[in-house]
């Protein structure tokens, strides 16, 4: 019976590279690859700065707010998504940049 209220563990691919094998599904997918040490751009970790926009390519991810005044209506249509505030609920493949560039306001590593 408990089983049944367990979350179980899903799969982060990034850029067809299978990089986490068990990713809880109760943290972001930002915060599972920060505790993989995979070097993810981000910055506020909030969902206000777009640093960790990437594109959802496969599976399913519940958005924890709404990311429609970060992201254009445009890049949402091509499935772009916060890391910082996508929860996976199913195996997730993504397609990332990690060169992008950063936003205007955010402070040069």
């Amino acid at each position: 019976m408990l089983s049944m209220f367990t979350a179980k563990p899903v799969t982060l691919t990034i850029n067809d590279q299978k990089v986490i094998e068990r990713v809880s599904v109760k943290q972001t997918i930002l915060t599972s690859a920060l505790a993989a040490n995979i070097r993810f751009p981000h910055h506020c970790q909030v969902g206000s700065c777009g640093a960790c926009r990437c594109q959802l390519v496969s599976g399913e991810v519940k958005q924890l707010t709404d990311s429609a005044y970060v992201l254009s209506a445009k890049a949402i249509a091509q499935g772009m998504i916060l890391a910082c505030q996508s929860v996976p609920r199913s195996n997730v493949s993504i397609k990332l940049n990690f060169r992008q560039r950063q936003l205007a306001d955010e402070p040069q590593e």
